[in-house]
C-alpha cells in the first residue's frame, strides 16, 4: 500500500508542553492514503504498549468529534499509526489531535495535543461537510444510548394512548357488512310475521265464525282484529321498516364517511407522532445559544457559544478578553460536575492558556502562553470538546 505518512513522536513524561504545529497536511481526496504514524519513548527508551489500549481524539474545524483507536504496529518498540477513512477526509482546516494510552491496571497517559491540516483539492471546492461526532468508546456511549432507548420508549407509550380510541373505528366495508345484515334481518322478521298461521285466520275459520255470528258481529270482530297492532304486521308496516331500514344504513354510512376524512386528514398530520422539538432530538441535532460574556470580553471572528451534545458540552467560536477574570458564563446544568481545565490556542501567535470551566457555569482564561499582553491581542479560539463526569466529585 502507499501511503501519506505523517510522523509524530511522542516523549513521556511530566514536563510542560504547549502543543505542537506540525507541517503535515493531507488532501480531501487522499482516499485511503492519509496515514499519522506515531512512535513513544519515556527516558529516552521506547515506551512499551504491550497492555495499552491506544486512542487517538480527532477535533475538525468544522466541530466534528472522533476518538477512535490505533493500530498498534510495534508494541515492544511503541510505535502505532492511523490512518484517516474517507469520511473524515472530508472535513477540511485544521485539525487537533492528541493521544491517550489506557493500560489494563487502569493508569492512563495522555499527551499533548497537536496539529496537522487537510486541504480542499480542486474538484472538492464545493463540497460542505457536515458535522458529526464518533466515538469507538462503549462506556462512553451507554449512557446516551440508555438515555435515547429510553425517551423513545415513553414517546410510543404516549402514541399508543394517543391511537387507543381509534382502535374502535370499524372500517367502512365492515360497517356496511353490519347494515346490509340488520336489514335483511328486518325483513326476515316481517315475512316470518306474516307467514305466521297462529296469529291470522283462514278463509274456513272465517266461515266458521261467521255462521256462529251475525253479519255485523263477526265484522266487528274481524275489524278488531285487523286493527289490533300487536299480532298484525299488515304491508304498510313493512314498508316502512324496509324504509327506516335505508335510512339508518344512508345515516351510519354518512357517519362513517365523515370519520374516514378526519382519519385521512389525521393521517396526514406530520407531526401527529412526535413533535417538531422532538424530531429535533431524535435527529440528534445540536442546537446552539450565545455564551453570556461580561467584564468587557467581546466576540472575535466569531461568536462565542455552547450546546450539550449528549455526553458531552461544545464550545466554540473566538473571543477577546484579559486573562485572570470571569468573561463569561453559561448555565450550570451543562456545566462538568466539579468543573474542568482545558488547553485552548492563543490566535495569531501559535501559543497557548488554559480555560477554566467552573461547576456554576463561570468562564475564564489562566496562564497565558506567551505572558507578554503586546501579543495576546488576537483572543482565543474556544474550539473544545468537554465531556461531562458521571457521579460526585469525591
Amino acid at each position: 500500500m502507499v501511503y501519506k505518512n505523517g510522523v509524530v513522536s511522542f516523549d513521556i513524561n511530566a514536563q510542560r508542553a504547549a502543543g505542537r504545529s506540525t507541517n503535515i497536511q493531507f488532501m480531501t481526496q487522499d482516499t485511503g492514503s492519509g496515514k499519522l504514524s506515531f512512535s513513544f519513548t519515556k527516558d529516552g527508551t521506547p515506551l512499551p504498549l504491550s497492555a495499552v489500549d491506544a486512542k487517538i481524539v480527532l477535533l475538525y474545524a468544522d466541530g466534528s468529534f472522533y476518538k477512535k483507536s490505533l493500530t498498534l504496529t510495534d508494541k515492544v518498540n511503541g510505535t502505532a499509526e492511523y490512518v484517516l477513512s474517507n469520511e473524515e477526509l472530508k472535513h477540511y482546516g485544521q485539525v487537533k489531535a492528541e493521544l491517550k494510552l489506557y493500560y489494563t491496571n487502569g493508569q492512563a497517559l495522555a499527551t499533548t495535543f497537536f496539529t496537522f491540516s487537510i486541504a480542499k483539492t480542486l474538484e472538492d471546492q464545493n463540497i460542505v461537510p457536515v458535522a458529526d461526532y464518533y466515538i469507538d468508546d462503549f462506556e462512553m456511549l451507554k449512557a446516551g444510548i440508555n438515555q435515547t432507548v429510553k425517551e423513545i420508549s415513553q414517546t410510543v407509550e404516549e402514541l399508543r394512548e394517543k391511537f387507543a380510541d381509534l382502535e374502535a373505528i370499524e372500517t367502512k366495508k365492515g360497517a356496511q357488512e353490519k347494515a346490509d345484515d340488520a336489514e335483511q334481518n328486518a325483513k326476515a322478521y316481517t315475512d316470518e310475521h306474516a307467514n305466521d298461521k297462529e296469529k291470522h285466520i283462514t278463509t274456513n275459520e272465517r266461515r266458521a265464525w261467521d255462521a256462529k255470528e251475525t253479519p255485523s258481529g263477526a265484522q266487528d270482530k274481524v275489524n278488531a282484529h285487523a286493527n289490533n297492532e300487536d299480532i298484525h304486521v299488515n304491508k304498510s308496516f313493512k314498508d316502512k321498516l324496509v324504509e327506516l331500514s335505508q335510512q339508518f344504513t344512508t345515516a351510519f354510512k354518512d357517519k362513517l364517511d365523515e370519520l374516514l376524512r378526519q382519519f385521512t386528514a389525521h393521517n396526514y398530520n406530520q407531526d401527529r407522532h412526535i413533535s417538531a422539538a422532538e424530531r429535533k432530538v431524535w435527529n440528534g441535532a445540536v442546537t446552539y445559544a450565545n455564551i453570556l460574556l461580561k467584564n468587557g470580553a467581546a466576540a472575535g471572528t466569531r461568536t462565542p457559544m455552547y450546546a450539550k451534545w449528549g455526553a458531552f458540552l461544545i464550545l466554540r467560536g473566538h473571543v477577546r478578553t484579559d486573562a485572570e477574570i470571569i468573561f463569561g458564563s453559561i448555565p450550570a446544568a451543562y456545566a462538568p460536575t466539579g468543573g474542568s481545565v482545558i488547553t485552548v490556542p492563543l490566535s495569531g501567535t501559535g501559543g497557548t492558556a488554559n480555560l477554566i470551566i467552573y461547576d456554576n457555569g463561570d468562564l475564564k482564561i489562566k496562564y497565558p502562553d506567551p505572558a507578554d499582553s503586546s501579543k495576546m491581542g488576537g483572543g482565543y479560539y474556544l474550539d473544545v470538546v468537554v465531556g461531562f463526569q458521571e457521579g460526585g466529585t469525591a
